[in-house]
Order: structure tokens, then sequence, then C-alpha cells
């Protein structure tokens, strides 16, 4: 069943189309192999970039939907009905894409970068799997206050900046991180297309902090959490990968994902938020920070544009590429 609610969180969210979207034209299509002008596709429209117009009985992802146990309302139904482009002697088509998602679900066959939500300009539950919450229990009421963010690296591991995993603040210490977080606000997070799993909440066993932090300076700040328990790769919950192409390309375009406060906004948002920026050389970031903060070759600098700001609560959040097809996580040339 997990292939199945997998492929079918992929195949429904990438289409959010309206009724408005769709025209009439018709189609030759060949069936069997042989192309022959009485066979008339009547369809809505055109199929989206990587989808075919098949029937559904050659379209696998379709046939496992159909199983009800996927559909949790009439919507999805409804949902479903837009991805049909077409009928030919009384059999539907559909939009069809392919769907390799089940590889997350098996051990040792975890992709990383990639999201099983997919659709253009989606930033929405799912889009962001890899970014974690960085959580502080109080020692006295056990209120837990996640006062940072991470990325998962591993199935144990958390990546984080060190004056994140090292904060101590008042009456609290590191113990939590929850995985699979969209809305901090709704249990279980939903969109119009489906609902995620639940949240993993997993106790911290460990911090590794890189040897040569500066606190003062913040130089080397990174550090890994390694969790009590592995995670549970889901549709909101997975790997990044980490650049293995170091090399900057000034003004590449990088998205900072976390649940901070941005530039414009009063309080915090539930929900899980990305600041896209351009990468841009060191001084730039020298001239605005001066002395206050020394910036040095094993930093980046990114920003910069007017209106474009992460104003708090975005420590420790991964600032994302997208290369070669998948996201990795940015590091500067020097980190090792």
């Amino acid at each position: 069943m997990a292939i199945k609610v997998c492929c079918f969180v992929l195949f429904l969210s990438v289409f959010q189309w309206t009724n408005a979207q769709f025209g009439s034209i018709g189609l030759s299509v060949g069936m069997g192999g042989i192309k022959s002008e009485d066979d008339l596709l009547s369809v809505r429209g055109p199929c989206p970039q990587n989808t075919t117009c098949v029937p559904v009985s050659s379209c696998p992802l379709i046939e496992d939907l159909m199983d009800f146990s996927c559909f949790s309302s009439d919507r999805y139904f409804h949902r479903l009905n837009q991805l049909i482009c077409g009928n030919v002697n009384d059999e539907d088509y559909v939009c069809c894409p392919s769907c390799d998602c089940g590889k997350v679900f098996q051990d040792g066959m975890e992709q990383c970068g990639q999201s099983m939500v997919r659709g253009v300009e989606y930033s929405g539950l799912g889009s962001q799997p890899w970014t974690a919450r960085v959580g502080f229990t109080h020692k006295e009421t056990g209120n837990v206050r996640f006062a940072c963010s991470g990325s998962i690296i591993g199935k144990r591991v958390i990546l984080t900046a060190a004056h994140c995993a090292l904060a101590k603040p008042e009456g609290y210490k590191l113990s939590t991180v929850v995985l699979g977080e969209w809305d901090i606000g709704r249990s279980p997070d939903c969109n119009d297309f489906f609902c995620a799993p639940p949240t993993q909440a997993i106790k911290v066993e460990n911090v590794i902090v890189h040897p040569g932090y500066e606190q003062k300076i913040f130089r080397h700040d990174i550090a890994l959490i390694i969790l009590k328990e592995e995670i549970k790769y889901s549709v909101t919950a997975a790997p990044i990968c980490l650049n293995d192409k170091p090399e900057i390309i000034l003004n590449e375009r990088a998205s900072l994902v976390g649940w901070g406060k941005l530039s414009g906004q009063n309080n915090v948002v539930s929900r899980q938020q990305q600041l896209e920026v351009p990468l841009v050389p060191l001084e730039d970031c020298e001239r605005v920070f001066g002395e206050s903060v020394p910036v040095n070759e094993g930093q980046l600098c990114a920003g910069g544009e007017e209106g474009k700001d992460a104003c708090s609560g975005f420590g420790g959040a991964p600032l994302l590429l997208f290369r070669d097809g998948k996201h990795v996580q940015v590091r500067p040339r020097y980190c090792d």
C-alpha cells in the first residue's frame, strides 16, 4: 500500500488543473501500433510535459489508484477525473507519467534530493521533505521549543548549524528532531490532493560539532545531530543530497527552507516557507556586516535583494540548489 499511496501523491499533486485549462482538440492515435484516421481521440487538452495520453489499462499507476483504499473523499475522484485526456471505444485515456517512487520505500534504494511531489514551481506539502525541526525541551515543564532547523542527510543524521546544536535557551536542552512537518498548526498535514503520514518525533542521541567551530565569528558553524532511531522515509521525510560540486556559481538561485519569519512578516508563519536568493561574492557580505561579523573563506554569501530577507528562526535551515535534476544542499569550497 505504501507504493500505491506514494504514486498517488506524485501523480495527483503534479496536475493542479481546472476545467478552464482544458480545451477541445482531436488527435490521431495508433491502436496496436497502426495509425488509423478512424481512431479519433477526443481530449480536453494536451498532456503536460513528461506524460503521455494512454489507455487506463496501459497506465499501472492509475490502475493502482482505482483501489478505493487510496482515496479518502469524493474530491480525489474529481482530481482523478481531471487527468482523463480522452476516450476511445469506451475506454478512458489518461495523462500517464512514469513513477519510480516505490524506490523511496525500499531499503538501500533511497534517492536523495528528489521529492515525490513534483510540479512546476510547486512549494507545498512534500516539496521539501528533507527539512527538519530541531527541538529543545524545558527541563522543568517539559515544554518543547523549536528554535532551529536542519536537514536529513541519513536515516539517523541531521545536518544543522553548530550554534543551533549547542544552543542553550534558559532552562532548555536539545532533545528532539521532528521530521515530516509542513504546517505546525495541523495534524495531519493535508492539501487538496492528499494527507501526509504522521510526523516523526525522534530523540537526540548525540551531537558532533566541527572541531574548528569558533562561536564568536561563526567559523565552521556546522554540526551533526545523531538520532536514537532511524527515520522512516516517506513523501514528507527524505534525505537531501550534499553538493559534490562545491564551486560557487555567482548569481545562481538558491532556496532557504524553514519555519522562521521572512521580511515583512510580523509573526511566525505556521507553514514551511521558502526564500529564493542569489549566491553573491563574499565581498558583498563583508561590505554589509563590516567588522561586526567577520567573513571568511569557509563561508558563502547569499541574498542582497530588496525586500527579501530571513529575519529570524531560520538558524540551521538548509540552503538548496537545484542541479542535475535534484536538490542539493549548498556548501562552500573550503567546508571540508
